[in-house]
């Protein structure tokens, strides 16, 4: 249950939909969404852990303030990271693989994240990109030219144009969620 409110939550400060700097009263945020305080309280835990609310003196928990662009920040740094390394360590078989993948998100990122040899890595991509994967799905088309550029750049181990890549393809996904 606390995932689903978390999970929840995040999305909707991610997108906006919640302002920075707006306090998350309790009572009214467990009553919205249908849990009891209990799972609530961990969702914001778990959310204060990511950056994206603040627990502040005599006010409480808090939406932090330039979250969506601050996240795409470290997104864009961190997918490039992992593009780099898998570029770095890819051969020619995973190369050959790679090729053939589609030029999809959900299926590409999953295995550079793999190919990438660093757990905590992928772990830190797959949490911060979650609150995103609905609306990126959405808008997949208009990422494809960006995601075919960074598949083809690992898969000829262009370590630095593949992090370019990955860079370009995150600026993409900010500014078509976040204008």
């Amino acid at each position: 249950m606390a995932d689903r409110v978390w999970q929840q939550l995040a999305a909707e400060i991610v997108a906006g939909d919640v302002a920075g700097g707006r306090r998350l009263d309790e009572v009214e945020q467990a009553q919205r969404l249908g849990v009891s305080r209990t799972p609530l309280r961990e969702s914001l835990r778990q959310l204060a852990a990511l950056g994206l609310v603040e627990n502040r003196p005599h006010r409480g928990v808090v939406v932090a303030d330039g979250v969506g662009p601050g996240l795409f920040e470290v997104l864009a740094e961190l997918e490039a990271a992992c593009a780099k390394a898998a570029a770095e360590r890819v051969d020619e078989a995973q190369a050959k693989a790679l090729r053939r993948l589609p030029a999809e998100a959900e299926v590409l990122l999953p295995w550079l994240r793999e190919a990438s040899g660093n757990a905590v890595l992928r772990g830190l991509l797959n949490t911060l990109w979650y609150p995103l994967v609905k609306d990126c799905r959405v808008k997949t088309e208009q990422c494809r030219p960006f995601l075919e550029l960074l598949r083809d750049q690992v898969a000829d181990g262009n370590s630095a144009q593949a992090a370019e890549a990955a860079q370009a393809y995150v600026r993409r996904c900010r500014l078509l969620l976040l204008g």
